[in-house]
């Protein structure tokens, strides 16, 4: 029977993921584990691995110092994987657990370590906002990552499934590939400008929720399943399983999957989402009263036309 190998050190999820798609033996290994019959054997960034054997390495940063990037946890990574001999290299992006939004710490803005981390610090200080340096975000409203090259895809992906808003520089090339302008977190040229975000976002409180909102369904879409497949070179086999559902069964999942974040829609907190829609035990949906009243008023005015100015 076919086998195959994962380094110890493996994420849990990507283990499991491996383990229930490949078709046939799949156990752990080590540098010191003896090459008897393994087709291929997947590892993690630079965990070690048997020496003789077929590697498929997942990176998730640019310093990795592996030869074998087969898939990569960004796009920005690319074209550093064909520089290291692996011009077609695979892209999924890292998943990160997803929480739901912390509760605020010792300090509103959290300044994760970067070249531009204390004169950002300073300059929000200066307008009384106050602000700590860290190497990882905890409980905070707000992100600022103020490294101006890579600066590693966990530690941008990981407030964002928290609902907290990252703002990075537009030189972070990671801060681009995972953030979208005004759509899931904020983007600046320069220190100046990333203070003035931060300070505009922050007397805003609702685009600060829609952001953060919008953060973490970019980050619900990643899944271990996808670097699996990705790793073991299989391509995607009929549908997606969202895809085979109704409208209703959909719903419901995305609601199960982000939690209160189903309140928004269209950058709106709902105030009565049972208004707008209501959900039967059994996962099935009905038009409420608000959504049957404008449809209602709706079909009038095609029917009756404009009113008569006379």
């Amino acid at each position: 029977m076919k086998k195959i190998g994962i380094a110890q050190g493996v994420p849990d999820g990507l283990a499991e993921a491996l383990t229930s798609r490949y078709q046939g033996e799949v156990e752990q290994v080590s540098s010191t584990t003896q090459n008897i019959g393994y087709e291929f054997v997947i590892s993690y960034d630079d965990l070690p691995v048997p020496s003789g054997v077929a590697i498929r390495r997942y990176v998730t940063h640019v310093d990795a110092v592996s030869p074998e990037w087969s898939v990569v946890a960004a796009r920005h990574l690319l074209p550093e994987a064909a520089r290291r001999g692996t011009p077609l290299a695979l892209c999924a992006p890292l998943p990160v657990e997803s929480k739901k939004n912390c509760s605020q710490g010792a300090a509103s803005v959290a300044v994760l370590h970067g070249k531009w981390a204390s004169e950002i610090s300073l300059r929000l200080k200066s307008h009384g906002i106050d602000n700590e340096e860290v190497a990882e975000a905890g409980a905070s409203l707000l992100v600022v990552d103020a490294s101006s090259e890579g600066s590693g895809v966990y530690r941008i992906r990981f407030p964002m499934a928290a609902e907290i808003p990252v703002i990075g520089l537009v030189s972070n090339s990671c801060a681009t590939d995972t953030i979208r302008h005004q759509s899931n977190g904020l983007l600046g040229s320069s220190a100046e400008e990333i203070v003035l975000l931060a300070m505009e976002l922050l007397k805003n409180k609702p685009e600060l929720k829609r952001l953060g909102f919008e953060a973490r369904a970019t980050v619900a879409e990643a899944s271990w399943g996808r670097v699996a497949r990705a790793l073991l070179q299989q391509g995607r086999v009929g549908y997606p399983e969202l895809e085979q559902l109704g409208s209703a069964a959909k719903y419901h999942r995305w609601v199960e999957r982000l939690g209160h974040a189903a309140e928004w829609k269209d950058g709106q907190l709902l105030e009565n989402i049972e208004g707008l829609a209501m959900r039967e035990p059994n996962g099935s949906r009905q038009i409420g009263l608000k959504m049957r009243e404008g449809l209602r008023k709706k079909m009038l005015k095609r029917l009756i036309g404009k009113a008569d100015s006379n």
